[in-house]
């Protein structure tokens, strides 16, 4: 059972005593902070109105992480994150208050609230607006009406003979300087704020950054950065999911405060789900807690990331906001969906069909092969035998093993090729002339067919073509041995299945098999068989992936479970403006991840 957080916040009182008053929160976490709407209010200036959040993390375990950015005390040290432990007396300050954690019991932690006792109070007019020479009103009303003056109706009125001076109007209005990867545009503010008092809109930033498959139109982007005075080219990235859909999913402001500065953003024209309400420019401040550390965003040089909505809000109950997904809710890592991979389910001429399958109902893939992994990889077998053979001058020398064939490239693996990864043992030779070897080109169905027919006497009556093709596909024929034979009208009766091979079966979560806990290096790090149960799999056709709750064993977890402990945030599987990492410059990108031709989209490739 998850326990509570059961407050104690005492009050000294002038003339002696204090009051204790007991609170139990039924829920495992508490917001801190000089709103009166916080769980731990605490009415003292130097606290923000929404400053830090405590939670339940454990058995007898306490988190407590910065909202706003600003630091406390834990213990007296300053920080914005904390791990506490009940019963160790850690003390953590916010100003003039000091938050006890107690002792815990079976359902509760207490934590104890209490003031500062301090010798020296405010006088009154410290915070009065009354002043023995310059009045604060005055001067505030005297201040208020010159930056009007100077910084509104002058550059107004004179923008005509001031817009070539080397100081622009503009300047006076901005909240800090460009990043490195914008300073070239430091003098031309047009270029993003291309209408006046309206906020940088989303066309502004896709007219340099948008991610196309067209070259031409990447070419117009290169072309246009570089008349701008850009150094380098522009990041070109895609959007995580239509416009409309994404103002549809995003949940609203959790607290008062936020609906409301909603409403205001809104009726101003300064909307939160534009691209600058994330990356922020003109901002020295701080970089966002909230930010994952595996951003590939969060570099030096690049804009401000902030948090608007994480992964979590817009997931966590997208069916309710937006019926039309095909997405499951995700609200947390612990309620992960299972994997539904995109499998080869049949073809649509020469293209493959591809559904996403739920791995519980035990799908199977048609890729149109014939191959059993438990032959190829037994120890004992003839394959083993035959690689004994070849030797190790040939790359073998021993029974075969994944890398045998599964050829690692960066985070993927190259491509199954014939000749190169089954030509060693599967001879496509029909002959020896001068003493080299003749062989049938692969994927060449016509070469196949001439030489097949160059074999036969001159006199050989027309129709021989349909006789060698017709021997070439069955059973025990030159095809059959690896490729699947499907039925077809005409004389031959069938043809042989076109070939699909997946690089990647989960194309919208970037597993990366060039991770050294992921490729075996390391202590307690995974080996192919944890994953891909393929030594006994006797089809082609078997799907030879793990659940969700492989990935579980590591991720998710802390070094006191295990020593292949890792990260389960979002992010470490997943990018906003290129899921999967795979639509980064397009979607060619992501049909190549698939295995197929760029530009040609198959049937059943989901979209959100």
């Amino acid at each position: 059972m998850t326990q509570a957080i059961t407050l104690r916040m005492i009050t000294r009182q002038a003339g002696g005593g204090e009051i204790v008053r007991t609170r139990r929160l039924e829920w495992n976490d508490a917001s801190i902070g000089r709103a009166p709407a916080s769980d731990i209010y605490l009415p003292d200036l130097s606290v923000d109105m929404e400053h830090a959040l405590l939670k339940v993390s454990g058995q007898d375990r306490l988190t407590i992480e910065s909202i706003s950015g600003r630091p406390f005390l834990v213990d007296g040290a300053s920080t914005t994150h904390a791990e506490l432990s009940a019963g160790r007396g850690q003390v953590v300050t916010f100003g003039e208050y000091d938050l006890l954690i107690g002792e815990a019991g079976e359902e509760d932690i207490f934590v104890t609230v209490t003031r500062h006792e301090d010798e020296h109070h405010p006088t009154v007019s410290l915070f009065s607006l009354k002043a023995s020479m310059f009045g604060r009103r005055r001067m505030a009303w005297t201040l208020g009406l010159a930056i009007l003056a100077l910084c509104l109706i002058l550059p107004l009125a004179g923008r005509a003979w001031l817009q070539h001076t080397r100081i622009h109007p503009d300047q006076q209005w901005s909240t800090g300087p460009l990043s490195k990867a914008h300073a070239f545009l430091d003098k031309d503010c047009q270029a993003c704020h291309a209408k006046a008092f309206i906020a940088v809109r989303d066309e502004t930033c896709l007219g340099c950054h948008k991610a196309s498959s067209d070259p031409a139109a990447v070419a117009r982007i290169d072309a246009r950065a570089a008349a701008e005075g850009s150094p380098f080219l522009p990041l070109l990235v895609s959007e995580h999911a239509d416009h409309a859909k994404l103002a549809r999913a995003m949940p609203p402001p959790p607290t008062i405060r936020g609906k409301v500065a909603g409403i205001f953003e809104t009726a101003l024209n300064h909307p939160a789900d534009r691209c600058a309400s994330c990356h922020r420019e003109h901002t020295t401040a701080p970089p966002d807690p909230a930010v994952p550390k595996t951003a590939d965003v969060v570099r030096p040089g690049k804009p401000a990331l902030v948090v608007v909505a994480d992964c979590a809000g817009c997931h966590s109950r997208l069916k309710m906001r937006l019926p039309s997904t095909g997405l499951i809710d995700t609200p947390d890592w612990n309620r992960h969906p299972d994997f539904r991979p995109l499998v080869t389910v049949g073809f649509d001429g020469p293209l493959p069909r591809l559904q996403r399958v739920a791995l519980s109902s035990h799908p199977t893939e048609a890729n149109g092969l014939t191959f059993s992994h438990r032959i190829h990889m037994n120890p004992v077998g003839g394959v083993a035998r035959q690689g004994e053979a070849l030797g190790a001058a040939r790359g073998y020398g021993a029974a075969l093993t994944c890398q045998s064939c599964h050829r690692p490239d960066g985070g993927g693996f190259k491509p199954i090729e014939m000749e190169r990864d089954c030509g060693s043992c599967h001879s496509l030779a029909f002959a020896q002339v001068g003493g080299a070897l003749q062989t049938l080109r692969h994927h060449d169905m016509r070469n196949i067919v001439g030489v097949l027919r160059g074999s036969l006497p001159p006199e050989h009556p027309p129709n021989v073509d349909q006789a060698v093709l017709r021997r070439a596909l069955a059973p025990g024929g030159l095809c059959v041995d690896c490729h699947t034979v499907r039925p077809a009208a005409g004389p031959l009766g069938g043809e042989i299945s076109p070939v699909h091979l997946a690089n990647r079966m989960l194309p919208w979560g970037d597993f990366n098999h060039g991770v050294a806990a992921h490729a075996g290096v390391g202590k307690g790090a995974a080996v192919c068989a944890d994953c891909h149960k393929a030594a006994t799999s006797d089809r082609t056709q078997d799907l030879l992936i793990e659940g969700i709750a492989t990935c579980k064993a590591c991720h998710g977890k802390t070094e006191h479970d295990t020593t292949a402990f890792a990260s389960a945030q979002c992010s470490a599987c997943h990018g906003f403006h290129a899921p999967g990492q795979a639509p980064a410059t397009g979607q060619d990108r992501l049909f190549t991840a698939l295995g197929l031709p760029a530009g040609q989209k198959p049937r059943g490739l989901p979209t959100f």
